[in-house]
């Protein structure tokens, strides 16, 4: 027989579950409305952090140099990102979100962050401290078992 707590923590990660589900789903209906590929929004996400150099979006998309140069020569024909010279240092090649991109993130995801602000808003502050932690925590718990599926996975290749 379970208890109340280890009921209410079978709910949550089902609930988590479902989180996960609708979020794929909703980024897949971005790609298929916009047309595209799950690499191509990674780093379109990623670039929202401000300009990333292709090395720095290969290593956090996980995709070869090559790969990464087809993708940003794609996404560059389409205007979601723009190649421009280091301010700091022009040998340095950055990448930017540009207009399409920009465009993506005031139309699409713009709208759900201020929902999921105005949805947090009814939370107090010491509720939302532990929400940011259980976040953390659940983000820690992710990155730990992708990586031991990655090296679990690239022992059997």
């Amino acid at each position: 027989m379970s208890s109340p707590k280890q009921s209410l923590i079978a709910d949550l990660g089902l609930a988590i579950m479902r989180w996960q589900d609708q979020t794929q789903k909703f980024d897949e209906l971005v790609g298929r409305i916009y047309a595209l590929s799950a690499s191509e929004r990674l780093c379109l996400s990623f670039l929202m952090n401000g300009p990333q150099t292709a090395s720095a979006i290969a290593r956090e998309i996980q995709l070869t140099p090559a790969a990464v140069t087809t993708l940003l020569d794609r996404l560059e024909r389409r205007s979601f990102v723009r190649r421009q010279a280091d301010p700091a240092d022009r040998r340095k090649v950055m990448v930017v979100a540009d207009a399409a991109a920009l465009a993506l993130a005031r139309d699409v995801y713009a709208p759900m962050a201020e929902a999921g602000a105005a949805m947090l808003d009814q939370f107090t502050l010491d509720e939302l401290k532990v929400m940011q932690r259980v976040v953390a925590a659940a983000m820690a718990v992710q990155e730990k078992a992708a990586a031991e599926l990655e090296a679990r996975g690239t022992a059997r290749a």
